[in-house]
């Protein structure tokens, strides 16, 4: 006898006038925000709303904020959440993009700035919450932010003939963002870091362990004196205009690259054989001083080249730092600067975590606000996450489904919200509460209050 073609279980569908969301989680992270020492630092930096019938100033950061927690791709979606209790009645009412638009436009280059120190210090805030002592890494790199509009201020075609705005962003080793700037699509990488690296580093004592790790586009004068002028250590992969290549030949000692047994035993499971890899150095003298000299630190990596003749040969790759080669092995400064390749991974989270692949606004200005907000809520959704699973912290998508998208329904009796949720889910908005009770508990012990 032929067995009857699987189907689904059938369900009655019945349709309700209650309040339901399905992102209950929103409300408690919300809260957590407002009730962070955070949130009084970041009023102090947004506009004021001078007409009364405006909604505060408030709600505009609040609403954006939740936007990019939601995962929205623009300021139109924040129009989801007219059909969703859990912001709409939290925040009691939404302003509309348009509305969002002219708020974003009225930040002023002062209040541009505010916002930024506050990024720098929010990070540092987030640091202190998660119990981090060791110094700080800070890697800065540039990006570029692709659009296909042709009114919006600054787009201009880059160096890779991209039609684009360009972003300078600079992460710690969490992942935590420290500042941002949006310029206009063919500026230059490093234009604007010595600012950024000071603006950064004027938080820390001269004498306080601080690195700065960059690429070739910073081996420059004015990145490496804005480095020194700050006491921060640094690590900025050479270019070919430094003449580095051409001395290679004064190397005459090279050490062979040591492999962690865990790569040996990983090789020999895959039946490979492990790079050939040996360092050397030579101190190198800017053109710019005559007094200064860096440690110029090379790593030569053996390739079998497929040519004619079957001949191989060493490619090379070299990094300046003023470490201290007496107190810092060759290999030890070459991984230090390698794991700066990680920063790569915040930007990408930048541009598909929050969307900043693309702009909502024309005027460039804006554009800048919306990115800073962006990352203000990477910071803070950063922070949770490394509190969650310090060793392998999820990005924002997984944080999202886990904390953020949770059944719910908004009851309203005796002039009270009431938020259900299931209680399977109590877990997550639990921890959420205790981990922010416990970072804002320690942040007032370290501030003595």
């Amino acid at each position: 006898m032929a067995r009857a073609p699987w189907k689904p279980r059938e369900f009655i569908y019945e349709f309700t006038d209650e309040d339901l969301t399905s992102s209950a989680g929103l409300g408690p992270l919300i809260d957590l925000f407002v009730a962070s020492p955070q949130y009084a630092k970041l009023r102090e930096c947004l506009p004021p709303r001078k007409s009364n019938a405006s909604y505060d100033t408030e709600q505009f950061a609040l609403s954006l904020l939740s936007g990019f927690w939601y995962g929205h791709d623009s300021l139109d979606d924040l129009e989801e959440f007219e059909k969703d209790p859990s912001v709409e009645d939290k925040l009691t009412g939404l302003p509309s993009a348009r509305a969002v638009g002219d708020w974003l436009r009225d930040f002023t280059p002062e209040m541009r700035e505010k916002l930024n120190r506050f990024l720098t210090r929010q990070a540092l805030s987030c640091r202190r919450e998660l119990g981090n002592s060791d110094p700080v890494i800070i890697d800065t790199d540039s990006t570029a932010h692709e659009q296909s509009g042709v009114k919006m201020e600054g787009l201009e075609t880059n160096y890779d003939g991209k039609w684009c705005l360009d972003s300078l962003v600079a992460f710690d080793e969490l992942g935590l963002s420290y500042r941002m700037d949006l310029r206009p699509g063919a500026t230059f990488s490093s234009t604007g870091a010595p600012a950024m690296i000071e603006g950064i580093f004027s938080n820390f004592a001269f004498k306080e362990e601080k690195h700065f790790r960059g690429d070739s586009a910073f081996c420059n004068e004015e990145v490496i004196r804005s480095c020194l002028a700050k006491g921060a250590k640094f690590t900025i992969t050479c270019h070919g205009n430094t003449g580095w290549e051409g001395r290679v030949g004064e190397i005459t000692s090279w050490t062979p690259w040591e492999y962690s047994k865990e790569e040996r035993e990983k090789a020999a499971a895959k039946k490979r054989d492990l790079p050939n890899v040996e360092l050397g150095s030579f101190y190198y003298q800017p053109g710019w001083s005559e007094n200064l000299r860096f440690a110029c630190v090379v790593k030569r990596t053996w390739v079998e080249k497929a040519d004619l003749f079957g001949e191989g040969g060493w490619e090379h790759y070299a990094v300046l730092s003023n470490r201290n080669l007496l107190t810092h092995s060759l290999q030890s400064i070459m991984e230090h600067h390698q794991r700066r390749g990680n920063s790569e991974n915040f930007i990408r989270e930048e541009k598909y975590g929050y969307d900043l692949k693309h702009f909502p606004c024309q005027k460039l200005s804006a554009n800048h606000v919306y990115g800073l907000f962006a990352l203000i809520a990477h910071n803070f959704l950063r922070t949770m996450a490394l509190l969650y699973r310090p060793d392998k912290p999820h990005f924002a998508k997984k944080m999202r489904r886990r904390f953020i998208f949770l059944p719910g329904k908004l009851v309203k009796h005796a002039r009270q919200l009431v938020m259900k949720i299931p209680r399977r889910f109590m877990k997550e908005v639990m921890l959420m509460r205790e981990w922010t009770r416990a970072a804002t508990s320690s942040t007032a012990l370290a501030r003595g209050t």
